[in-house]
């Protein structure tokens, strides 16, 4: 066993500890950016692959697309990154009537006429769906809040 410490060995044990938690504060407070730092948006070919890769799962995340077609279908709209909405490379937004209400509310027009060929930013979920024949990837906003116009 080691001799006892004396007030003066105990005061420097205690300033080092202190200058520990000062310098365990400061590196955090440094890299906090870090950790605030979004992952980049997703275009529709990347948004694609994701939802393929996770095989028949989610992938949240921002999706940056031009709307180069929309249509109205059922209750719903849908906001396509490809003409042909059966595309494989497309990725559709899908508007549900509660986030088509918020939309006309703020821009007194429906979802295809504020949209189209418009550059957007939607953050979501994005999911393979079975249409019929075929697959569509898609995220389907809860809110008009997600979609936001970038150019």
């Amino acid at each position: 066993m080691g001799a006892p410490l004396s007030r003066d060995d105990d005061r420097a044990e205690k300033g080092q500890e202190v200058m520990r938690g000062l310098f365990l504060i400061a590196a955090l407070g440094l890299a906090q950016p870090a950790f605030g730092q979004a992952a980049p948006a997703m275009d529709p070919a990347k948004a694609v692959a994701a939802a393929l890769a996770a095989n028949g799962g989610e992938v949240q995340g921002v999706f940056e697309m031009t709307v180069a077609s929309s249509a109205g279908s059922g209750f719903n709209y849908y906001l396509n990154s490809e003409k042909d909405y059966r595309s494989d490379a497309n990725l559709a937004i899908v508007i549900v009537p509660e986030v088509r209400n918020e939309i006309v509310a703020k821009s007194k027009a429906e979802p295809n006429a504020v949209f189209q060929g418009k550059r957007i930013r939607v953050t979501g979920v994005v999911r393979r769906v079975a249409v019929g024949s075929h697959f569509q990837t898609r995220i389907t906003p809860q809110h008009a809040s997600q979609i936001e116009i970038i150019g």
